[in-house]
C-alpha cells in the first residue's frame, strides 16, 4: 500500500502531512504531490520551519503535480480538502480517496484550512492539526 497526500501546491499541507505519516508510521509508503503543483518546487519556508521546530525535514522537498504520479490500485489518496477529493474521485472513480479529516472518521468541516502565505504561527496550528489527525488515522486504522 502507498499513501498518497494531496493539497493545491504540494508545498504547505501536504508536505507536512507525508513527513508527519512517516514519522508515525512503518514499511508504508509515503508521498505527497499538488493538484496544481509546479515540478520541483520547495516546501514554504515556514513549513521548512514548523517541521524544523518538531524534529521533521522538509527542506530537501520537491513538489511534485498529483497527475504525474503513477497512480496504482491499492494507493490509497488523503487530500486536505473535499474539493481536492472531489476532483480525484471524478478522474479515479474506483481509486480510494478521502480527505485526511473524513479518514480520521469527521463528518463535517473537512478541510485543514491553508497556511500558505501566513506567519509561521498559522502554520504551527496547520501542522498540529494535520498531526492530531494522521495520529487518530494510525489508530483507528492499524498502521
Amino acid at each position: 500500500m502507498r499513501v498518497i497526500f494531496v493539497c493545491h501546491g504540494n508545498i504547505c499541507r501536504s508536505p507536512m502531512a507525508e513527513a508527519i505519516f512517516k514519522s508515525l508510521t512503518d514499511n508504508v509508503e509515503v508521498l505527497s504531490a499538488g493538484l496544481y503543483a509546479l515540478e520541483g518546487e520547495s516546501a514554504s519556508s515556514n513549513a521548512i520551519k514548523v517541521c524544523r521546530y518538531n524534529d521533521l525535514e522538509l527542506r530537501n522537498h520537491e513538489s511534485k503535480n498529483f497527475y504525474d504520479l503513477d497512480i496504482r490500485d491499492d494507493d490509497l489518496v488523503l487530500t486536505l480538502t473535499f474539493d481536492i477529493r472531489d476532483n480525484i474521485k471524478q478522474r479515479y472513480p474506483d481509486l480510494e480517496v478521502y480527505t485526511v479529516k473524513e479518514y480520521a472518521g469527521e463528518k463535517e468541516f473537512l478541510d485543514i484550512k491553508d497556511p500558505y502565505g501566513e506567519d509561521v504561527e498559522v502554520y504551527e496550528i496547520c501542522f498540529c492539526e494535520i498531526k492530531e489527525y494522521l495520529e487518530n488515522i494510525v489508530k483507528m486504522h492499524d498502521f
